[in-house]
C-alpha cells in the first residue's frame, strides 16, 4: 500500500527532541561561530572576548526561557512573528516577520563568505570568496528542500565532525598553555600596537557579537509542528541547544586565548585561529581543521534553510501574502514532504548577497537585526501570560517575570549601543522594513481571515 500524499498546509510530524536539537545546534554552527564570528569579538575586546561570551551566555539563557515558554504556549512553525502577533497584535506580527525575514536572508551569505577562507586553506587553492559563497548558499538551498528527517541525520553527522575540528583547537590550546588564566578575567587589548587593559565598555560592546555566535538556539521553536510529541518538547530542545552551543563554543575560545604564544600578536591577527594552528600545529593539521570548519558552515546553512522554509510556510498558511503566493508557500512536495517553494523563496536574494564586498558590514547589520528580534521575544515573554490569559502556558520559565525583564533590559541596552554605532544605511533599512510592514498589514494583513484569527 502506498503512503498517502502529504497534505498542503500541513507538516508531517517526524522529529524527536534529539532530532530538533541536532538541526538547531547545526544551524548555530558552533565551529563557524568560533572561526568566523569570534575573531570579530577578539578584535573588539581582545582577551575580554571571553567575558563577552560568558555574559552573552547568561543573557542568552534569559532569552531561551522566553523562547521555551512562548514555543510551548504558541506552538507554530512561524515562531517569533506568531508570538508577536498573538501578544501585541497584527501590526507587531508583520513588523517582526519582516525583521526575521531580513535576518534569515543575511545569515547564510555572512557565514558562507567567512567560510571561503577555510576552503582555500583546506585545498591549498585561491578560489574567489564571493564565488565560493554563492555556490555554498545555492547548494544549501537545494539540499534544504529534502526530507527533514534525512536532513536531521545529515546535520547530526556533520555536527560531530565540526565538534571534532574544535577539539583540535582545545587540545592545541590547553596542551600548549602559554598565558595565565588571569587573561580571561582581566581583559587586555592592543591599542596603537601596545598591549594594555581593555575597558569594560569594550567587553560589553562585544556581547552583541557573542550573541550572534550563539544565535539560532531559539530556532527549535520553528520545528514545533515537525515534532512527534506535538511540540511538547520545545522547551527542552531550546535549552539543550543553548547548553550545547555555549559549551562547544566557550571551551575552544578559552583554549585559543590560553594557548596563544603572544597575546599581542593573536589579538592583532586578522585570523587568530590560523595563528594558533601555525604556532602549535603543522600544515596538514591546519588543512584538516580548515576542511572541518568549511563543512560545518555548509552544514549550518542547510539547517538555517530548513528553518527559513518553516517561517515562510507559516506565513503562507497565515495568509500574509497575496493569494497566489500563499498557495505556493503552503505547497508540500509529494516526495520530499517539505514546503519546497517556501524554502526556495529567499534562495536568489540570499545568493546575490554573497557578492557583497564587506563581510564586517553585513555582520554588524545582522547583529543589529538579531538583537532587535531578541528584544521582541523578551517583551513577548514578559507580557504573554498577562495579555493572553486564554492561552495555556504549560511551561513556566523560572522566577518569571525576572528572566524576561532581564532579557528586555539586556537587549535594550545592546540595541541602544548598536544603534548609536550603526551606519545611517543600516538604520534607514530598518525604518524601511517597518514602513513596508505597515503597508502589508494595512492591505493583506487586515484582509486575511487566517492572520486575524491567528
Amino acid at each position: 500500500m502506498t503512503a498517502p500524499a502529504p497534505q498542503n498546509g500541513v507538516l508531517k510530524p517526524r522529529l524527536s527532541t534529539a532530532d530538533v536539537v541536532a538541526i538547531t545546534v547545526s544551524s548555530v554552527t558552533p565551529a563557524s561561530s568560533v572561526f568566523v564570528i569570534a575573531p570579530f569579538a577578539i578584535q573588539q575586546a581582545g582577551s575580554g572576548a571571553f567575558l563577552s561570551f560568558v555574559l552573552a551566555a547568561v543573557l542568552a539563557l534569559m532569552f531561551a526561557w522566553c523562547y521555551g515558554e512562548l514555543g510551548r504556549a504558541h506552538r507554530s512553525a512561524g515562531g517569533e512573528y506568531v508570538y508577536a502577533k498573538r501578544v501585541f497584535g497584527g501590526m507587531a506580527g508583520y513588523a517582526t516577520f519582516l525583521m526575521v525575514l531580513a535576518m534569515l536572508l543575511f545569515i547564510p551569505p555572512v557565514l558562507a563568505t567567512g567560510a571561503s577562507t577555510y576552503l582555500n586553506v583546506a585545498l591549498g587553492t585561491q578560489f574567489d570568496s564571493q564565488v565560493v559563497a554563492l555556490v555554498v548558499v545555492a547548494a544549501s538551498y537545494l539540499l534544504g528542500i529534502l526530507n527533514i528527517k534525512l536532513n536531521a541525520w545529515v546535520t547530526g553527522i556533520c555536527l560531530l565532525l565540526e565538534v571534532a575540528a574544535l577539539l583540535v583547537i582545545v587540545a592545541l590550546g590547553f596542551g600548549n598553555a602559554q598565558q595565565p588564566a588571569s587573561v580571561l578575567l582581566h581583559p587586555q587589548i592592543v591599542t596603537d600596537g601596545v598591549l594594555g587593559v581593555a575597558p569594560m565598555a569594550l567587553v560589553l560592546g562585544a556581547v552583541g557579537t557573542a550573541l550572534f555566535s550563539y544565535n539560532g538556539f531559539g530556532g527549535a521553536v520553528l520545528m514545533a509542528e515537525d515534532m512527534k510529541d506535538g511540540g511538547q518538547g520545545v522547551p527542552r530542545a531550546v535549552l539543550w541547544s543553548l547548553l550545547l552551543v555555549v559549551a562547544i563554543e566557550l571551551l575552544p575560545l578559552t583554549a585559543l586565548l590560553i594557548g596563544a604564544p603572544s597575546l599581542e600578536e593573536m589579538i592583532a591577527s586578522p585570523d587568530p585561529i590560523g595563528y594558533l594552528l601555525s604556532s602549535h600545529g603543522n600544515e596538514t593539521l591546519s588543512r584538516l581543521v580548515a576542511a572541518g570548519i568549511f563543512l560545518s558552515v555548509f552544514n549550518a546553512i542547510i539547517a538555517i534553510v530548513i528553518q527559513i522554509g518553516r517561517v515562510i510556510f507559516s506565513s503562507g498558511r497565515d495568509e500574509l501574502w497575496m493569494p497566489a503566493l500563499n498557495r505556493a508557500f503552503t505547497r508540500i512536495h509529494p516526495r520530499w514532504e517539505s514546503p519546497w517553494l517556501a524554502t526556495l523563496f529567499l534562495a536568489i536574494p540570499s545568493a546575490l548577497l554573497s557578492f557583497s564586498s564587506n563581510l564586517a558590514e553585513m555582520t554588524s547589520f545582522t547583529v543589529l537585526l538579531i538583537v532587535l528580534v531578541y528584544l521582541i521575544i523578551a517583551l513577548c515573554g514578559l507580557f504573554s501570560r498577562v495579555l493572553r490569559r486564554d492561552v495555556e502556558h504549560s511551561f513556566h520559565m523560572p522566577l518569571w517575570p525576572l528572566p524576561a525583564l532581564l532579557a528586555v533590559i539586556g537587549a535594550g541596552y545592546l540595541l541602544l549601543n548598536l544603534g548609536l554605532e550603526a551606519s545611517s544605511h543600516d538604520l534607514l533599512t530598518i525604518l524601511g522594513l517597518l514602513a513596508v510592514s505597515v503597508i502589508l498589514y494595512g492591505t493583506y494583513g487586515k484582509l486575511s481571515p487566517a492572520f486575524q484569527k491567528l
